[in-house]
């Protein structure tokens, strides 16, 4: 947990504000080698399943793709959020602002990573799974900000492990609730269950998206702002001020779905679907 607000001090930001925009060209080139290598593995992941949903289950192509796009969702995340945990456990919580802004270079690999995922996500998503418009929305967001970690000198990859990993946790039983949703008879045959992964989803979102996010998230913006409006070129200023608006939007996302997860919680749980004939 965060102790503090950050307090701006000149001498810490005039020296970084000095530094390049961006990063060397050879690391840029290695960061889209990353994401391309990202996006190639989640993909062969994705098709393997969907092949093993068609000939092993039987699943028609529509709820093959479906299917596969949640359990390689599920994989992500899990793997996403575990290691965040362990490598976020592990960070100072008392991190000097020179480090939080621009050091922690081994820590890019989580907005690489993030990037590959949701560069994967955005076509899977239109063009088989019928993902909503919100959901792409979510996806343009998070490529914005983890754009900046993974390109500028001043990339603020202290946050990284916290923002595109430790949260991710929270996407494992959503994407097993979502498997629920698409198979109505899962959820008639095995109500407890279905109950079971909605509460854990809940409150690993509420947990994790909006009690530890939030002292998390204000430490972030405080030191963002006082970075990016304190000096620098204009290029950078521009950059830094889509990378907040777009975290703004996140967090806003976020404090969205959890009033609607609030309200689900207080209304009870649902009805039991009908069963449908074949």
């Amino acid at each position: 947990m965060l102790s503090s607000l950050p307090v701006y001090d000149a001498d810490v930001f005039g020296p970084i504000h000095s530094l390049p925009t961006f990063t060397s060209e050879a690391e840029n080139e290695n960061s889209i080698r990353f994401i391309l290598r990202v996006i190639g593995i989640i993909t062969v992941v994705n098709l393997a399943l969907v092949l093993l949903m068609k000939y092993l289950f039987n699943a028609p192509g529509k709820a093959a793709w479906k299917a596969s796009y949640q359990v390689t969702n599920l994989l992500t995340n899990a793997t996403l959020g575990l290691y965040g945990i362990h490598v976020h456990l592990n960070l100072d919580s008392n991190e000097s602002l020179e480090n939080k802004i621009h050091g922690y270079p081994q820590m890019k690999s989580f907005a690489l990573g993030q990037m590959g995922y949701q560069l994967w996500a955005i076509p899977v998503g239109i063009l088989c799974v019928e993902e909503t418009a919100l959901m792409l929305v979510h996806h343009v967001a998070v490529i914005c900000v983890a754009s900046t970690s993974a390109f500028l000198t001043a990339g603020f990859r202290y946050y990284n492990p916290y923002f595109y990993g430790v949260i991710e946790i929270s996407s494992v039983p959503l994407s097993v609730m979502n498997s629920f949703k698409n198979n109505k008879d899962w959820i008639i045959r095995y109500p407890q269950a279905y109950s079971l992964v909605r509460f854990i989803f809940s409150a690993s979102f509420l947990i994790f998206r909006v009690i530890l996010w939030t002292p998390f998230y204000i430490d972030y913006l405080v030191t963002a702002c006082m970075f990016a409006y304190s000096g620098g070129t204009i290029v950078m200023r521009s950059i830094m001020s889509v990378f907040i608006a777009a975290s703004l939007l996140l967090t806003f996302l976020q404090y969205f779905w959890a009033t609607k997860i609030v309200s689900a919680v207080v209304k009870g749980r649902p009805s039991r679907p009908e069963k449908k004939g074949n």
